[in-house]
């Protein structure tokens, strides 16, 4: 049965084009030249490329700027930007990063421009920074600049045009309907109820799909990819203080809960530290390090306590070490949730 209505829609398709047959007076308009520029700086592939060298002044450029790094670098994008050189910028949006094989990543910043100049315009260096794999967190970031690229900017008018002077008034220009064969339109009435059915049918049985759970991950590793996000997220340098606390807390406590199976994110903090002394084990072994950086957050959500960065990175490095130490593969979480418990 599916084979038959596969065949039918093909069938109908090939009318389609037969009764469309050429389209008389259309060219082929070639794609525009793309531009761009490259560069490798340190583990950093960087490469700016516009979408065309030449454009006119009412169109718009696309200007992709994509980075290619070992795994585990940092890379930090341009800031969102108004202008660019003389180009106003539109539009702007950012991916990554993205596993090209298991040793690159790629970042992407894409940004749509308008021109308001004519002539040959640059479009000045973006600035971006990176970490490489394995610095210290407090690392400074290194700068990078992109090299600068030039695109053409043409008018709608010609060259030399006095646009004041007056013009004589053009003659009527007689508008003749272009004449439709029959058989396109009854082939493409066909084409259109085939295809109308042919998306039902198919959107049919998709419904009806189950769609599989994700598969369990251990424990940690959903714990070490929550630190990353918070890390991402540059609390830390912006002094956020009870943010930071409250979301580092929530993800220590949400894998404690995972791994050790304690009531952590539901209990107080000497409730907790209580049952991780009786429960005995692993993290029983941690119990100092756990009560220390547990009465730090209970400090800064109940007391105002204004630690300093060095505070915040510690705090931070501790939850790191804990979880790293505590890992077990064989501890799988069949659908990860989000973290968002708060500090008790």
């Amino acid at each position: 049965m599916r084979e038959w209505r596969v065949g039918m829609l093909l069938s109908l398709i090939g009318l389609f084009i037969v009764a469309a047959g050429p389209v008389r007076g259309q060219d082929t308009v070639a794609a525009p030249e793309a531009k761009t520029v490259t560069q490798t700086t340190g583990p950093l592939h960087v490469t700016l490329t516009a979408d065309r060298t030449t454009l006119g002044l009412a169109d718009r450029l696309q200007l992709t700027l994509t980075v290619e790094a070992p795994t585990g670098t940092e890379v930090i994008l341009p800031e969102a930007a108004e202008q660019l050189g003389t180009f106003t910028v539109e539009g702007q949006t950012s991916t990554g990063p993205t596993a090209i094989d298991p040793q690159t990543q790629r970042w992407q910043q894409i940004y749509t421009l308008e021109a308001s100049a004519i002539g040959e315009q640059v479009i000045p260096p973006l600035a971006l920074s990176f970490r490489e794999a394995g610095a210290a967190p407090d690392t400074e970031p290194t700068p990078l600049q992109t090299e600068p690229l030039s695109v053409t900017v043409t008018s709608v008018l010609p060259e030399n045009a006095d646009v004041m002077a007056p013009q004589d008034i053009a003659p009527p220009v007689a508008l003749t309907a272009p004449r439709v064969p029959l058989g396109l339109w009854v082939a493409a009435i066909v084409v259109s109820l085939a295809l109308a059915v042919g998306l039902f049918w198919w959107l049919q049985r998709r419904a009806k799909r189950p769609v599989p759970p994700p598969p369990p991950r251990p424990a940690h590793e959903l714990a070490l990819e929550a630190l990353q996000r918070l890390q991402r997220d540059n609390l830390m340098e912006h002094q956020a203080i009870e943010p930071f606390y409250v979301r580092l807390s929530s993800i220590l406590r949400q894998y404690i809960e995972w791994r050790f199976q304690l009531r952590a994110p539901e209990q107080t903090t000497e409730e907790f530290l209580a049952d991780a002394l009786a429960s005995g084990g692993l993290i029983a072994t941690h119990r100092d390090l756990l009560s220390s950086f547990l009465h730090q957050c209970d400090l800064v959500k109940f007391a105002r306590h204004q630690p300093d960065r060095s505070d915040m990175q510690n705090a931070f490095d501790h939850a790191k070490v804990f979880i790293e130490q505590t890992a077990d593969d064989e501890v799988l979480i069949a659908a990860p949730a989000e973290v968002t418990a708060s500090c008790n």
